[in-house]
């Protein structure tokens, strides 16, 4: 048997177990029937390489909630810059959002998220596995809400991995995003993973379009777990 075919075995291997993990994760963090909502996301974003290192996106994306409070839930403007330490593997960064949504007192509010990044990726094969950790602060309006935390500080661990289809425009990927209270007085955990399956379509050099289904499995039972489909539209200048 060839190294190659050696190879190709033992990525298929890992990523096998990557799976088995991933389910096991969700099963253990199965709770009782809770309240389930259904939404959809729609996003569009730029990305322009200014120079091989540095990396300006812009995107905007529309949240909508489907239950019998609202539909429409946010709205979020972001700005951001990437710089590769390492080229197409480590990058570091940084990100503004400006959030316009609807909260928990069912009043529309502006919310301000600033975000640093690090994230690494490694290809084995056609496998890439990719991680990303963000700190984020969330600035809410105290005249729209009440907040026990304010401004909210989270830590967020995102586990990436896509198979690349040779010869073919479709990238399907899973996903899984795990969040973390960092300054809640009554002390912090992990309150929400985010499982997310998909697949980024190559129109052409410049244009892509991304297709996916989401659930946030929030930990908390006060809060209902939401699934939904999301399209996005990217366009790299």
């Amino acid at each position: 048997m060839s190294s190659a075919t050696q190879s190709c075995k033992m990525n298929k291997i890992k990523f096998a177990i990557l799976l088995l993990l991933l389910s096991f994760s969700l099963t253990g963090f199965a709770q009782e029937k809770k309240e389930i909502d259904f939404g959809s996301s729609l996003s569009f974003e730029l990305q322009k390489d200014i120079t091989r290192q540095i990396t300006l996106t812009a995107e905007e994306e529309v949240r909508i909630i489907t239950n019998n409070n609202h539909g429409f839930e946010r709205s979020t403007t972001t700005f951001g810059a990437d710089y590769s330490i390492i080229p197409k593997q480590l990058k570091i960064g940084f990100d503004y959002g400006f959030m316009y949504r609807y909260n928990s007192d069912y009043y529309y509010e502006v919310r301000h998220r600033p975000s640093v990044l690090l994230s690494y990726k490694q290809s084995f094969g056609d496998y890439t596995i990719s991680w990303r950790g963000r700190f984020q602060g969330t600035f809410r309006d105290e005249s729209r809400g009440e907040y026990k935390i304010n401004p909210k500080y989270v830590v967020r661990n995102k586990i990436d991995i896509e198979y690349t289809i040779f010869g073919s425009p479709w990238t399907p990927y899973i996903s899984a995003d795990l969040s973390y209270t960092t300054n809640d007085p009554m002390g912090n955990e992990l309150y929400r993973i985010r499982w997310q399956g998909g697949t980024t379509w190559r129109i052409n050099r410049t244009d892509y379009m991304k297709f996916f289904l989401r659930y946030d499995q929030n930990l908390s039972l006060k809060d209902p777990d939401i699934i939904s489909l999301g399209v996005g539209y990217q366009i790299k200048l």
